[in-house]
Formats: C-alpha cells, structure tokens, sequence
C-alpha cells in the first residue's frame, strides 16, 4: 500500500494532533514534498515535534524520509520517461514535478550521507597517487564530470567508458590507485568483473552505487547512490544522477580544502588559462 493510500486510510485511528497534519497534507500532497518541517507544522496547526511523531507513526524515519515516500507514492508508474510524472501531464505539472522530485531526493541523501564515510573517501582520494574513474551507460557522463573536476585538484585523472578500456586500466592499477566507480544500481556484470580485477591488483576501490549489490561487496568504501528513490531499471534516471553528481561536488570540495592553501595557486592558473577564450 502507497503511503498516501495508507495516510487516508489511518485518519480515523490518529490522534487529534496528528489527523489535522494527515488531513493538511491531503490537501496539496505535492506541495508537502516541497515544505520544510516548521511549514507543514504551521499549516497544521502544531508544533514541530509533532511533524516528527506523526511520521514515525506512518512509519517513516524522518520528515524527509517521509517526504520521500510521499512522492514515491504520488507517481503512476505508466511512463518511461520518469516516475515522478505522469502521461497527460502539462508543462506547468512536470516542471513543477521534477523540482519537487529532485529537492525531496537531495533532502532524503542529506539523511544518508555518513561525515565519516566521506572523510574517510576524502582521505583515500587524497593518499591517491593517481585516480581512474569508470562509469558505464548513464554514469558514463557522470564520471566525465567528476574528471572535470577532480583533474584540476592535482591528482592525475581519467575518465573511462570502454569496457574493455576499464578492465586493462584496472589490470594495470596497483596500491598507489584509487579506482572510484559509479553505477546506479551496482549490478552490471561486466563492472562487478572490473572491480574483482582492480581488487586483484590492489587498488583503493571507491563506489557510489547501492550499498546493497555485488558491486558494493567489494569495494573498500560505498556512498550510496540512492537508488531506491527511483527504479533505474525501468526509468531514464534522473533523480539519482543528480545525487551522484551532488555527492562528487561533496568530494571535490573535500579534496580541495584538505589540500589546502597550496591548490588555490594551482586552481587560479587553470582558470586564468581560460581568460583569452572568452569574448568581450
């Protein structure tokens, strides 16, 4: 049963407190994927402990987790394309749909994310005489971006895409390499087979895939990806890219502030190299 089923159903046994945030969120349910905690209290008529309660009532951990749930359960799951809209939908709908789908998936990652797991990245990616990103399919351009970005803080980097490309570097990858892989799902076979081979050769292995696949097993660190906001396997992923992409910034910014002083320097030079291309 949805949550929003399960919400409609449960207002007759709810406290009084609670079935006047039930019955406010059964209002606009799309606007409350898009509320923050103190406004759906206000809107309620209750305090901000109470928002807290009741989602633990409706068996969600957090407001966001239940914000997440909400949107999960606001979807008809007809449409390719993604699950947070619908066929029939109009410009002003999946405009909307889509911000509110992908505000509710970075406030749900905010929950998820571990200090400490990203520290201990930071330090791994920092130790790295030498970095190789692998990303297969729809993480193929994530981990272009993380290149990007990645390149400039000091570090050889390279993005690879070609299977077979992905297997030779890993074969040749050893104790000084960090090989940080993205996947969605982290469940393509061919990337499970790359990863054992960088195992096999003693790389630092980095994932950002589901903490719960093959993939995962092996590596040395995991962040989630948050798959389990969407189904990748059905949908063009959206929403989960945007978390890979926001969790490589959170890296970047990491590395380049546990190197310090001495980057600034490195990154002025890359920038000022742009100077001349531009038109004024």
């Amino acid at each position: 049963m949805s949550l929003l089923s399960n919400l409609k159903r449960s207002i007759p046994s709810l406290s009084k407190a609670e079935s006047r945030i039930a019955k406010a969120i059964l209002i606009d349910p799309e606007a409350t994927v898009n509320m923050t905690t103190s406004e759906l209290a206000r809107l309620a008529g209750v305090s901000d402990p109470m928002i807290s309660r009741f989602c633990r009532t409706m068996e969600c951990t957090s407001f966001p987790d239940f914000k997440v749930q909400l949107a999960k359960s606001l979807v008809n799951k007809v449409s390719f394309i993604s699950e947070a809209v619908s066929p029939g939908d109009n410009s002003a709908n999946y405009i909307e749909k889509r911000i509110n789908a992908n505000q509710a998936a970075l406030e749900y990652i905010r929950t998820k994310l571990d200090p400490a797991i990203i520290e201990q990245t930071v330090a791994a990616l920092s130790r790295s005489k030498k970095i190789e990103i692998f990303g297969m399919g729809g993480c193929a351009a994530i981990a272009k971006d993380a290149q990007h970005k990645l390149f400039r803080l000091g570090i050889p980097t390279m993005a690879h895409e070609d299977h077979l490309m992905q297997r030779m570097v890993a074969a040749s990858a050893d104790e000084d390499t960090t090989i940080l892989i993205f996947s969605f799902t982290g469940r393509t076979q061919a990337m499970v087979e790359i990863a054992e081979i960088a195992k096999n050769s003693g790389a630092k292995l980095i994932t950002i895939c589901s903490p719960n696949s093959p993939l995962a097993e092996l590596a040395d660190i995991t962040i989630t990806s948050g798959d389990e906001l969407e189904d990748t396997t059905i949908y063009v992923p959206m929403t989960t890219r945007i978390i890979i992409l926001t969790i490589t910034d959170i890296l970047t910014t990491g590395l380049a502030l546990e190197q310090g002083e001495e980057i600034e320097a490195q990154l002025k030079k890359i920038k000022h190299s742009l100077d001349s291309t531009k038109i004024i």
